[in-house]
């Protein structure tokens, strides 16, 4: 990422989480958030306590000081920047479960209504079976009764005894 400076000059980057510590410009935001400045960490410098007074600068790759101000504004862009591509991100995540969700209930709708077209056919089935063997049950009671039937003697012939034809 490409960033301007306060006198228009333009500076490479790197967003949080993506450099090492090991750059110029990180050892010296670290420096500076520990409260420590140019003339604690190299010694020597006069003025109060010792210690160097004049604006912490770092020497970037191009050979361009940047201040303390410009390097606390690319912190606070590199933090925006992690902000929105976490954002970015969610959206993203959000949109790809709906569509998962789409998919699923289109899928579980369809098997519901194929199970649905199954249990019809299997209602119908078992309604002629229920229907058939019921005539089948009345059936076999009539012939059960018919075998209890007490047939009068007069009314059964044999067939060769007498000359009949019946």
């Amino acid at each position: 990422m490409r960033i301007k400076g306060m006198s228009g000059e333009e500076y490479n980057v790197t967003g949080q989480g993506q450099g090492n510590y090991n750059t110029v410009g990180a050892s010296a935001g670290i420096a500076s958030f520990l409260g420590l400045n140019a003339g604690n960490i190299l010694g020597g410098g006069c003025g109060r306590n010792g210690g160097y007074n004049g604006p912490v600068e770092v020497i970037t790759t191009e050979d361009r000081p940047v201040s303390r101000y410009e390097a606390g504004m690319m912190d606070k862009l590199a933090a925006k920047d992690s902000e929105i591509a976490l954002l970015k991100s969610n959206t993203y995540t959000d949109q790809k479960l709906a569509d998962v969700y789409d998919r699923l209930l289109t899928i579980i709708n369809r098997n519901k209504e194929d199970q649905n077209a199954i249990n019809l056919n299997q209602a119908v089935y078992n309604g002629t079976n229920t229907a058939t063997l019921s005539c089948m049950k009345q059936q076999i009671a009539e012939l059960a009764a018919l075998s209890e039937l007490v047939i009068p003697q007069r009314k059964v012939c044999d067939t060769g005894c007498c000359g009949c034809n019946n």
